[in-house]
């Protein structure tokens, strides 16, 4: 059964000249037990694992928070 999380991505200039951005990364969490209430978080631990019943919630919230979805192996 296939999982996917929804993220984003941004790179953020470092401090040191000459040297690469880094890559600050937002995943989608699910912050409730009782219900569906979203909200962001930079842990990938915290991240919410979607699956392939709730693909269709994931399309939603991708495109309502102009985010990207990635299949996980």
């Amino acid at each position: 059964m296939a999982r996917y999380i929804v993220y984003s991505s941004r790179l953020k200039p470092s401090k040191v000249k000459g040297e690469f951005p880094d890559i600050l990364y937002m995943y989608i969490a699910n912050d409730s037990h009782i219900g569906w209430h979203y909200t962001l978080t930079t842990e990938r631990e915290q991240a919410y694992v979607f699956d392939e019943s709730e693909i269709k919630e994931a399309e939603f919230i991708a495109d309502c928070w102009k985010m990207q979805i990635k299949e996980l192996n």
